[in-house]
């Protein structure tokens, strides 16, 4: 057990102020020899005292909120350990293309991205879950974890203002390095989303390649995609020196041994097919911890306290109608 206030117990000896304090009431003799003993009366004083101590000490014990151990849980579920790795450069913030013939500019491409994320997170209960945004650097979002209020967070940070650069390199890094911190569940993956690809040195490549491997990462990468950018998909031949970057970075991806799959979508529609074919594919049979807080002790305090007084309470009238009736 633990206080998360323990500060509190110092003032402790406040309960015992009820011991201290003399009592005023009672009747008033000219000769004390004439005055009745009554035993029946100081033990019920003594225990009145006592009650109001102990009521005293419940409550200092409660604002000092003890807190039992924490306990860790079995669970199994269907889903992965997955990361989302989300693009934070400029060109987030532009819409999409949107319907030429119908004269409205398309939804913005981070705000689609925070939709339909959320909804992918919240259609998966058993997954636990990390995000990572990235510019010119990374951006850590969350550690993975249960906690849906905090993926949630994280990803309403990963889609918001937009800085200006593209480093998908330190961004998928930083992405693998949050599985060193949780045992392996059986199902692992990345989740890339970004609208442009910049180039990796063979130094990042290299360390993102050990990464990707030896941790048996899935990948995918989900490319969102504008009316004149390049198709990763693209038969089209291209010179060494200017074959473009995303088109580099497919290839690159292919060339690891592990299990990838690249999406292109230029509206949200296609963003969110290629989130739901990632979700067919990543439901397996998963096993995880989960930490579950301790008892709070302070409620039972609180109550014990309640229940004390009102017991204190029923003496006083007792003791009210016992003297009006002498």
């Amino acid at each position: 057990m633990i206080l998360l206030h323990p500060w509190v117990l110092l003032l402790l000896p406040l309960a015992f102020i009820p011991f201290w304090l003399k009592s005023h009431q009672g009747q008033l003799y000219s000769w004390l020899q004439i005055m009745p003993e009554d035993r029946f009366s100081e033990i019920a004083n003594l225990a009145v005292k006592a009650l109001i101590s102990l009521i005293l000490l419940t409550i200092l014990l409660a604002l000092a909120a003890p807190q039992g151990a924490d306990t860790k849980v079995q669970k199994v579920g269907k889903g992965a350990q997955t990361v989302l790795v989300i693009d934070r450069s400029v060109s987030m913030d532009k819409p999409f293309a949107g319907d030429p013939t119908s004269g409205r500019v398309g939804e913005i491409k981070s705000t689609a991205a925070r939709r339909l994320i959320t909804r992918f997170i919240d259609s998966r209960p058993d997954d636990m879950m990390g995000v990572v945004g990235f510019t010119n650097s990374a951006l850590y979002g969350i550690k993975i974890t249960t906690n849906r209020d905090a993926i949630h967070a994280a990803i309403n940070a990963a889609t918001s203002s937009a800085l200006n650069q593209t480093n998908i390199g330190v961004g998928l890094t930083q992405g693998a390095t949050l599985f060193d911190a949780i045992q392996n569940s059986g199902s692992r993956a990345i989740i890339l989303l970004s609208d442009g690809a910049g180039k990796l040195s063979p130094r990042v490549k290299q360390v993102l390649a050990e990464e990707l491997t030896t941790k048996k990462l899935n990948l995918y990468w989900i490319v969102l995609r504008e009316p004149n950018d390049v198709s990763i998909f693209s038969k089209n031949e291209y010179a060494e020196d200017r074959i473009p970057n995303a088109i580099q970075l497919d290839r690159y991806f292919q060339s690891l041994k592990i299990k990838y799959k690249a999406f292109e979508a230029d509206n949200p529609t296609a963003l969110q097919s290629a989130l739901q074919e990632i979700d067919a594919k990543e439901k397996n049979i998963i096993q995880y911890q989960v930490t579950m807080p301790g008892h709070n002790y302070s409620r039972d305090l609180i109550v014990l306290a309640l229940v004390l007084s009102l017991l204190i309470i029923i003496i006083k009238n007792l003791k009210v109608h016992s003297w009006k009736s002498a």
